[in-house]
């Protein structure tokens, strides 16, 4: 039963910094509304796999990465707040229409850009790095051998991915009661997210 206690504890973290997203957060609940809950998936997908390179790092290379972000912490809160920036201005100027977004995006390059925005929005966010890293420092993951790490850090993976799924899942679920207003605030609430998260980067990068 030595698994038994890393795996709740994989479960309650995963899902606590699941439901702490911000952007991708709302990211989900536009696609599950716009576009049905797979692409909820490739948006949970994206972020797993931004999540599984910081896991992997950190089960690893704890002190190297510590190092890391201590020594380019400014350059990567610069370039993730100006990301953010760019696209929470682009998320507040477009228009949307109800009869277009119930359209299915597709082809490969939609499926990509839906992959690849969270992805990077993951990777280039200093408080998922040092969340990750945090949570293997800290007790009573600190304390895990090698085994229960992996453990740990699969059940956290699973917890994130099926809530995520689960949000975007929701959100299709109750689009047909969803009109156009509604959708305009939810573009709105996630470009003012956005220029929130951003704005506190690159703040953090002058104080």
């Amino acid at each position: 039963m030595a698994w038994l206690a890393p795996a709740l504890y994989g479960l309650v973290a995963g899902f606590m910094m699941s439901i702490l997203l911000g952007v991708v957060f709302f990211m989900l609940i536009q696609a599950g509304i716009q576009h049905g809950t797979k692409k909820g998936v490739i948006i949970a997908s994206g972020v797993i796999s931004g999540d599984i390179i910081f896991l992997s790092l950190a089960i690893g290379f704890t002190a190297a990465i510590s190092d890391f972000l201590q020594k380019y912490q400014h350059l990567i809160s610069l370039l993730g707040g100006l990301l953010l920036l760019m696209m929470g201005l682009w998320m507040w100027l477009k228009k949307r229409r109800v009869g277009e977004e119930n359209k299915e995006v597709k082809g490969l390059k939609s499926a990509r850009d839906f992959f690849i925005k969270p992805f990077v929005i993951n990777i280039l966010n200093p408080a998922n790095a040092a969340w990750w890293l945090g949570l293997y420092t800290f007790p009573p993951a600190s304390a895990y051998g090698l085994q229960q790490k992996i453990i740990f850090g699969a059940f956290a993976l699973l917890a994130i991915f099926s809530t995520e799924v689960g949000i975007a899942a929701g959100a299709s679920l109750l689009k047909k009661y969803i009109k156009e207003k509604w959708l305009k605030k939810v573009d709105k609430a996630v470009a003012i997210v956005m220029f929130i998260m951003g704005l506190n980067l690159m703040i953090r990068v002058v104080l």
